[in-house]
């Protein structure tokens, strides 16, 4: 292995080939650092793609949202580019295999996805899209509205370890012209379209649920669920949408799974889950409480029981490849850096480059140098805007205009001087002439100790004992007792910041849920009650009475103790259709009826039996006691 010769492309080693496509082929490789030791798999879009413009300008789109994501459910981008002619993306190796090639080894054994194991997978998946679905941008506060379309057994990876990763988010739905053009070219594989898809109405999250839905049946029948003969014969399949419910294909499979399978695959995709948080809550509930000693480390065990033979191979293979000296390839590529090989004009087209714009000012009325900076593009030679020197430059030399904070250093009259040039050019010119002017250098320096002054300025007081912030900012304020807001009515309020929450936590001021994403705002010389709750947790309760003197408060959360639990069934003589609804640590809860040995906190509840089909609703209060069983008619 250490005779043989590698490709390098760019920063990366390729070690070998996962996948050739007809668009792009995948690979493993090895970041080229001395410090690291990473594999990654790259994506090499084939060069009559990666030179059509129209494509290029698709892929940076592509990218620049999948390279912002990031979760543990979704497979992470960590480069992209062009070398040698070819667009790339380095992502995370996913060591594992997607769930089409789970199931397809599981038919080879005669084995059917354990359903805890089938309801595990799709929640993390779930989880996953619906942070895709509500990703914003965090600089701009964008929404992105993600639709994934392409949501099927191919596109879920689950690795050896048992982690579940969506993928393919990137380049494999960008199009060039000529594709985009065509009629009646279907986005995402046939058997996974949703009927709102054929109906031409436009996609939103409901659709990747439909195509959720499907996965999730596949898994629990062993077999596709729109399959025949050819294309039109599935499409009119699709639109029909009559499915049977896993349970008559796979008896193993609980009733109370029927119903979230066929809610998420609702013909009308407003009967569907709200989003797929929602079809995730409910996946996880059925999963504990019917499966109450599964854990997902289960899943490692079913992947070394079905790829044994890959899992030696790779490690063998692993190991093999860490054996690489990677020194040549290392020096090799900052041989081609320094030399320019691979030239700036193969980097994937960019927004044009802003120069630094520099007018050096000298003028018989002021006898002053001025060292302006605008932003411009390559070719202007006139300045509009103009940003002052710091008022803390070098300090004692020249004359300051204290209303400008102007720093103003004689010189002789001479004629303006006004001139832009872009970073390149100014480099060129610096380069043809030798040694810059003594007053281009004198500029430089100048300019150069300002950023140093202005933009060190912790710095330059520890080496000189010059407090730069305080000449420029002045001297800092005394620190002042906060003064409380005022609300509308003219009462006056405190702040209660709470420290430890999680997401999964709700909070109650006086029994009244509230948004804790801020500061909470309460009346002061008034008690109130801050309330903490959080699913399968005992509840936390703080007292607080603020005054005009403390008007504001850190509350640190402590760890929540686990709740004790008891067991709830129900009777048998409920109408079809019917469900309990409560509330359990402010979330609400509803189950289908009936149910048997379902795991409840302690506590008494408030609740109401619903049957939206007959439009009837009746109220209810039952009691649940730890480790014993309840009964409710």
């Amino acid at each position: 292995m250490s005779e043989k010769k590698f490709q390098r492309f760019g920063k990366y080693l390729i070690l070998d080939h996962l996948v050739d496509g007809g668009m792009a082929k995948i690979c493993r490789a090895r970041y080229l650092g001395e410090q690291a030791n990473k594999v990654v798999a790259i994506k090499m879009v084939q060069p009559q793609f990666s030179n059509d413009e129209a494509f290029m300008r698709m892929f940076q789109d592509e990218l620049n949202i999948t390279f912002s994501m990031l979760h543990p459910n979704i497979m992470q981008v960590y480069d992209y580019g062009k070398t040698n002619g070819q667009l790339y993306t380095a992502m995370e190796y996913i060591h594992g295999a997607n769930l089409k090639q789970y199931l397809d080894r599981l038919k080879e054994k005669k084995k059917a996805f354990p359903v805890e194991s089938s309801c595990y997978i799709i929640s993390q998946v779930c989880l996953g899209l619906h942070y895709a679905h509500t990703f914003t941008d965090k600089l701009t506060g964008k929404p992105y509205n993600i639709v994934h379309r392409d949501i099927s057994p191919h596109n879920i990876m689950l690795t050896y370890d048992g982690a579940v990763k969506v993928i393919d988010f990137g380049i494999a739905k960008a199009e060039t012209n000529s594709e985009a053009t065509q009629a009646g070219t279907i986005k995402g594989k046939l058997s996974y379209l949703a009927p709102e898809y054929l109906d031409g109405l436009e996609l939103d999250a409901r659709y990747d649920e439909f195509a959720v839905g499907i996965t999730l049946w596949e898994l629990l029948c062993s077999r596709k669920l729109f399959q025949a003969p050819n294309d039109l014969a599935v499409l009119k399949q699709i639109q029909a949408c009559k499915i049977t419910p896993p349970s008559e294909i796979n008896p193993t499979v609980p009733k109370e799974l029927d119903a979230i399978v066929m809610k998420a695959l609702s013909k009308d995709r407003a009967n569907r889950y709200e989003n797929l948080d929602q079809l995730n809550r409910a996946l996880v509930r059925f999963l504990y409480s019917t499966y109450p000693e599964f854990n997902p480390s289960d899943l490692r065990d079913f992947a070394d029981d079905l790829f044994a033979k890959e899992l030696t191979a790779d490690q063998e293979k692993f190991v093999e490849y860490g054996k690489i000296d990677i020194t040549p390839y290392i020096d090799e590529m900052r041989r081609d850096e320094y030399t320019g090989k691979i030239g700036k004009k193969e980097a994937v087209p960019q927004p044009r480059e802003q120069a630094r714009v520099l007018e050096f000012s000298i003028n018989d009325s002021d006898k002053s140098l001025g060292i302006e900076i605008d932003n411009r593009t390559p070719g202007d030679f006139t300045a509009t805007k103009t940003r002052k020197l710091p008022k803390s430059i070098a300090p004692g030399k020249g004359a300051k205009d204290e209303s400008t904070g102007t720093l103003n250093i004689p010189m002789r009259p001479e004629k303006t001087l006004s001139r832009v040039l872009p970073r390149r050019e100014a480099k060129r010119k610096e380069d043809s002439s030798g040694s810059p002017p003594p007053i281009v250098a004198a500029i430089v320096v100048v300019a150069s100790l300002t950023g140093f002054v202005y933009f060190q300025p912790d710095l330059v007081e520890k080496l000189t004992g010059i407090k730069v912030n305080e000449i420029v900012h002045g001297k800092p304020s005394r620190n002042i007792s906060s003064v409380p807001n005022m609300d509308k009515k003219g009462e006056l309020k405190g702040k209660i910041i709470l420290s430890g929450l999680d997401v999964s936590m709700h909070v109650f001021v006086d029994g009244n849920k509230i948004d804790w994403g801020r500061p909470i705002q309460v009346p002061l010389n008034r008690k109130v009650n801050i309330t903490i709750k959080k699913r399968g947790y005992t509840p936390y309760t703080a007292s607080v009475n603020l005054t005009p003197e403390a008007n504001s408060k850190v509350i640190t959360i402590p760890t929540l103790e686990r709740s004790r639990l008891g067991l709830l069934t129900t009777s048998n003589n409920y109408t079809a259709g019917s469900k309990l609804v409560y509330e359990e640590a402010g979330e609400p809860i509803e189950r289908s009826l009936p149910f048997k040995d379902v795991r409840i906190p302690e506590g008494t509840y408030q609740a109401k039996v619903i049957n939206p089909i007959l439009g009837t609703e009746k109220k209810i209060e039952f009691t649940i006691e730890e480790n014993k069983k309840h009964f409710l008619e």
